[in-house]
Order: C-alpha cells, then structure tokens, then sequence
C-alpha cells in the first residue's frame, strides 16, 4: 500500500493509540514497506520483515537507512520476549495450512503484555451473498476448462479471529473493521470487483463510489476489506 494511503486507513488512528513508543516493534510481513515508514516518520521504532527478498532489495536501494530485512515471519530473527508489538496486516491468512505457526512465533517474540495488531480478510455480507457465489462460479467455469487453480487466502469472521488468537495465548481487547474512512472508499469492493476501479490505485469508479457510499451507510461491516484486532500477549 503506498505511503500517502496509510493515513486514510481506519486502523492508522489504532496504531497511533495503542503503539508503544521507545520500544521495538515489528512489522510481519511489511510488503512495500508503507507502514514502516509512516510509522517510523513518527518516532515509532519499527522494523519490517518480508519473504519477497527482491522487493526487500528495492526497498533498501530506495532508501538503505529503513530497517527492512528478507525472511520468513513463521520463524523470527528475533530473541524470544524481545518485542514490545507486533503488526501483521493481511498476511496470515495466505498460509494454506493456517495461522497457528505465524501465531505462535508472534506469541514467542513478544514480551508478556506486548501487543499484537492483527488483520485478516473478513467474511462480510457483501461477500457472502455476492462476492463470494460470484467468485465460486468463476471457479468451477474455470476448473471445467482444465484450468488449476492456485490457493489464494481464508476469510474470518470477528468470533473466528478472536478464538484463534484466544487460542494461541492472546487476550484481544479491541474488535473493529478494517477499511478506509471515507464513506466513498472501500477496499473490499475495490478487491473483489474490478470492473468498479477507478484510475488510481484503490480509487473506484461512480458506480463503485455510489455503491461504497450507500453500503458503508447502512454499516462499514457489509463491505469492509478486513477485521482488525489488538491483543496482548498473556502474562505479567
């Protein structure tokens, strides 16, 4: 996500809240590195780690001072109990076999009370009733063109992420929606439905605008892109 789209998240006033100043914090799975430098522009000690080693490299050429390194977020180059937060925004939830062992090397990473700032895609309304059948249509019309298809990420309602965080040492003490502010925005529909883009990255079109406006409305968790939650690692 570009840097300049970073203040119009929701979760970003989260982060300002809830984020520990003075202490190290990481960022599991950083991609192009955008949270690592809004955050870090704001006197927040942050780190980023990433699998893509060649947009790691970019990242370091663009800018060498960012603390960016290449590696695998279910095993951590970091000592146990050695964090004070943890961040994963939209990462998890691509492992195929699940979240358990991203979650557990968080939980072994941070210190007791270090807080974990979690995102996953969520299953809205929007996607139950249209995205999803649309898209599992899609699937079988290309299956039964002898097309394979390639696993791309599970969906979480709020009580699923809650239990697995539950589950693997958390206390989650903050539930909300994850999406941009603006009524007119919203990143759920801009992913599961091209034909609504508009010309810049995450802009849709008046259809997609008119269609974000009336939904975020009636209610941001119709549409909303994902769930954040924040916990705190059990423990004194």
């Amino acid at each position: 996500m570009p840097n300049g789209a970073c203040p119009r998240r929701r979760i970003a006033r989260y982060f300002m809240e809830y984020l520990p100043k003075g202490e190290p914090i990481l960022e599991a799975g950083c991609g192009l590195g955008a949270w690592v430098i809004y955050l870090g522009d704001r006197g927040y000690d942050i780190a980023g780690i990433d699998n893509d080693a060649q947009v790691i490299g970019r990242l370091k050429e663009w800018r060498p001072s960012m603390n960016v390194s290449a590696g695998d977020i279910r095993g951590l180059p970091y000592e146990t109990g050695s964090l004070g937060a943890v961040i994963s925004l939209g990462v998890m939830e691509h492992f195929e076999e699940g979240c358990g062992e991203a979650m557990r090397e968080t939980w072994r990473v941070l210190r007791p009370g270090g807080l974990f700032f979690f995102t996953v895609p969520l299953e809205n309304i929007f996607r139950k009733v249209v995205a999803h059948p649309l898209r599992d249509f899609y699937l079988r019309w290309r299956r039964a063109h002898g097309d394979s298809i390639h696993f791309a990420e599970y969906r979480y309602s709020p009580g699923e992420v809650e239990r697995m965080l539950a589950r693997h040492g958390f206390t989650p003490f903050l539930t909300t929606w994850d999406d941009f502010s603006e009524k007119g925005m919203s990143l759920g529909i801009w992913a599961d439905f091209p034909p609504l883009h508009g010309e810049g990255l995450y802009e849709m079109n008046v259809p997609g605008r008119a269609a974000a406006w009336v939904l975020n409305s009636l209610s941001p968790w119709l549409v909303s892109a994902g769930v954040l939650c924040i916990a705190r690692k059990k423990g004194k």
